[in-house]
């Protein structure tokens, strides 16, 4: 059985979501046996740089031309460049960022929780997530996951920090999921949070935090996060432990509102959630928007427009899948 991320946004016509990255054909195979020969427009996330991916997504849509001529696959853009470089590729894309998709119904602030901790880092622990340059942090939080199955390597990255008064991981137990509201949870008790990457996607975990009423500390980065920040409530410092430190404490010192954080994180993610209404409202044939509620969020959407998925294609391609829980991104 292979994994890989899938959602169906809509039946009829049938519209599917699935990643752009290291598992973007496992997507596409997922999405036409599930289509089943019928029409359908696939809807493509970036998980990482679209200048890193953008070609492999363009070569995706020339294989699908002949043997399925009624499958058209749209990618999903976090910033308006990056939709320009996929329509010179000849991929059809929509403006539209992965994080403005988290539900805020998910994740919200708690007004009174204790800040046990001055930082939170929700990161997997592969190298370009960075680590070490939160490693001397006082008081900090990691939420990781186990990607490839591996606690071992989670050990080895939580034995890294010098004061990690938090981690959904012990030598004993190994891993722990933890679902959206144990997320909220642990982010709500933190002064800020932490994105270390230098390249990667439109990072969830940035979102999450703002929409939890956190600000967060970051370093320069391709990938496009950048879309969704406002300033008042990120700080950008170079690659530097002693940078992310300094940093870190100024939030701990001056908290900002943390429904001032909430309500700028939803007024950058709207014009986002717009266009992809949109482009969505064209497919189905008709107006949308009004169906959408008041920070445009559709009852068809997901936190993250995402699901986790275990399929097989059998013989004659039968399709064999099952839903799972856990893998946190």
């Amino acid at each position: 059985m292979r994994k890989t991320f899938f959602y169906e946004l809509w039946d009829e016509p049938l519209v599917c979501v699935i990643s752009a990255g290291a598992s973007l054909q496992d997507g596409l195979d997922l999405a036409l046996a599930h289509a089943a020969g019928r029409p359908c427009h696939i809807l493509a996330r970036p998980s990482w740089d679209l200048a890193d991916i953008g070609p492999e997504i363009a070569e995706a849509v020339a294989r699908l031309r002949t043997p399925h001529p009624n499958a058209n696959l749209t990618c999903v853009a976090p910033t308006e460049a990056d939709a320009a470089m996929m329509a010179a590729l000849g991929v059809e894309a929509v403006h539209a960022s992965n994080a403005a998709f988290i539900d805020e119904r998910l994740f919200r602030p708690h007004p009174g929780a204790a800040k046990l901790f001055d930082a939170v880092h929700n990161a997997q622990t592969k190298d370009f997530k960075r680590h070490h340059l939160a490693a001397c942090l006082p008081r900090l939080a990691l939420i990781t996951y186990d990607e490839q199955g591996s606690s071992e390597a989670i050990g080895a990255v939580a034995g890294q920090y010098r004061d990690l008064r938090f981690v959904n991981w012990t030598p004993e137990a190994g891993y722990r999921s933890l679902d959206a509201g144990q997320i909220n949870r642990v982010v709500g008790q933190s002064c800020c949070g932490l994105i270390l990457s230098e390249v990667e996607g439109a990072n969830n975990a940035s979102m999450e935090y703002r929409l939890c009423g956190i600000p967060h500390v970051t370093t320069p980065s391709r990938g496009g996060r950048e879309a969704l920040y406002d300033p008042d409530f990120v700080t950008v410092v170079e690659p530097d432990p002693q940078a992310v430190e300094a940093a870190v404490a100024g939030w701990v010192r001056h908290p900002p509102d943390p429904e001032a954080v909430r309500a700028a994180a939803l007024a950058a993610a709207r014009p986002h959630r717009a266009r992809l209404i949109a482009w969505l409202s064209q497919v189905v044939g008709r107006d949308l928007m009004s169906e959408a509620a008041d920070n445009l969020w559709l009852p068809q959407f997901h936190d993250k427009l995402r699901q986790t998925w275990r399929y097989e294609i059998g013989v004659g391609g039968a399709l064999h899948r099952e839903r799972i829980t856990g893998w946190v991104g």
